[in-house]
């Protein structure tokens, strides 16, 4: 009798502890945010990235009922973004705007990455999803794909492309353009979009492949020479540009997208209420309308969408890139 009370006690013990614990995590959930929380963005100020990034903070900040800062930290694809999130608690004060560079392709741009995303880091969720727009600055002389195909095979590595970093998706774009195209051109980095535009305009590069929000505002003022949309869709505000398909480029659609993610061991009660904030963010209609003059599109989803997206996304990188050196270019 004493050994049937003993276990009793026992599991009304272990009873007590799994309520104390399921409150404790509530609680913790409801008391989050206590202070001010930090989105940190790979791209300098300007940009597609910057401007989705700012939305989403503002968006967030009324919802939270903290301000939600942006701190960007360019430089060495994203890096050291990753690494300011890494840096503190993983409580959810410091959020990534986590873009494929950051998530995919700087595994194959970087010999000795400083994080593992997958193991580092937790998806949040996926926001948006944009195509690129390959752009020839004026002074270039080039007014079609076939004017830029025809100078890169007469002086091969005579062009020169403005990326936002290495193993940027802005830089993997025009590497698997010249695979499809058969030429040979020269990556000039820089320290995001803003930049690499900045450059374009000012004739210290040929071309740059930036996304179409960063990039499609220039061409319809005329200031550049749009010459294709490497993505899924042609663009409506972009009368007589081609699309990838139609000049026989394939694997541009979806390539380009932006995330929100935290440092791996957040709780996941304050990941699922960042989840249901952007999921909400993504609805609004206001927003909608926001996202669309920048010509991104939203990319709505479960919270898993996230995790599967870098799962397809780095067996397709992985086998269009396994023979490029990126570090290289």
């Amino acid at each position: 009798m004493f050994i049937f009370r003993g276990c009793q006690l026992t599991a009304r013990a272990l009873a007590a502890a799994a309520l104390f614990v399921t409150l404790g995590s509530a609680a913790h959930a409801d008391a989050y945010p206590s202070k001010t929380v930090t989105l940190v963005v790979p791209q300098a100020a300007g940009g597609s990235t910057d401007a989705i990034s700012r939305m989403w903070a503002q968006y967030a900040s009324t919802k939270l009922g903290q301000s939600v800062i942006v701190d960007n930290r360019p430089g060495a694809g994203g890096s050291i973004a990753v690494q300011a999130v890494m840096n503190q608690p993983a409580e959810g004060y410091s959020i990534l705007s986590a873009g494929v560079s950051q998530m995919v392709l700087n595994k194959f741009a970087y010999k000795n990455l400083p994080y593992n995303p997958e193991k580092d880091l937790k998806g949040i969720a996926l926001l948006t999803t944009t195509p690129f727009l390959l752009t020839a600055s004026k002074e270039s002389g080039i007014k079609s794909l076939e004017d830029l195909v025809r100078i890169a095979k007469e002086k091969p590595g005579s062009l020169n492309y403005a990326t936002a970093g290495l193993g940027n998706s802005t830089h993997v774009v025009v590497e698997l353009l010249q695979q499809q195209l058969g030429v040979q051109m020269t990556s000039v980095p820089y320290t995001g979009e803003a930049a690499g535009m900045t450059a374009l305009l000012g004739g210290q590069v040929q071309l740059m492949a930036p996304t179409m929000g960063t990039g499609a505002p220039f061409a319809k003022a005329g200031k550049t020479v749009p010459l294709v949309v490497l993505g899924g869709l042609s663009n409506p505000n972009l009368p007589g540009v081609p699309k990838a398909v139609e000049k026989g480029l394939k694997n541009f659609a979806g390539i380009g997208w932006l995330g929100l993610a935290v440092r791996a061991g957040t709780s996941p009660d304050i990941v699922t209420r960042l989840h249901s904030i952007t999921a909400e963010f993504l609805k609004d209609p206001e927003v909608a309308k926001r996202l669309a003059a920048l010509e991104v599109e939203p990319m709505p989803g479960p919270q898993d969408a996230f995790d599967k997206k870098i799962a397809a996304d780095t067996e397709m990188w992985g086998a269009i890139l396994k023979n490029i050196d990126l570090a290289s270019k």
